[in-house]
């Protein structure tokens, strides 16, 4: 779903809202449109909020396999 679990966490609320949204504005009434506009705002918020983690830098992270070993050989 996400890049980590809280990205997850708020991409469902986004479908939940998404889904909530729609069905209150043509068929379930009012506390249904309120509740799927809540939680819209709710999953841009903490989506905003986490974007920041995707970008740390992590030390000792694996390099890519194609990537060329760092270590100079002795000749």
């Amino acid at each position: 779903m996400g890049a980590n679990s809280q990205q997850g966490w708020a991409l469902l609320l986004f479908l939940i809202g998404f889904t909530f949204f729609p069905a209150g504005l043509f068929a379930l009434g009012p506390i249904f449109t309120i509740a799927g506009l809540v939680c819209l705002v709710a999953s841009g918020v903490w989506a905003y909020k986490i974007k920041p983690l995707e970008h740390i830098d992590q030390e000792g992270a694996a390099e890519p396999v194609s990537a060329p070993p760092k270590t100079k050989r002795a000749v």
